[in-house]
């Protein structure tokens, strides 16, 4: 009975994910957001740097 509850679920999880990829086609694959590129960079550590203060590894020492 287990076993025949735990099929079932997975079927429905399977036919969920294929509608799901029908539905949302792959459309020019991956590409980065603008929003990423204009992130700034610590130029010493290499690190994201958030908010407009100095980076984490300046405050340090």
């Amino acid at each position: 009975m287990v076993i025949k509850a735990v099929s079932l679920f997975l079927i429905a999880m399977l036919v969920l994910a294929m509608f799901g990829k029908l539905r949302m086609p792959k459309i020019g694959g991956r590409k980065s957001s603008d929003k990423t590129l204009k992130a700034r960079k610590c130029r010493k550590c290499g690190s994201y740097i958030l908010g407009e203060g100095p980076c984490a590894c300046k405050r340090q020492g």
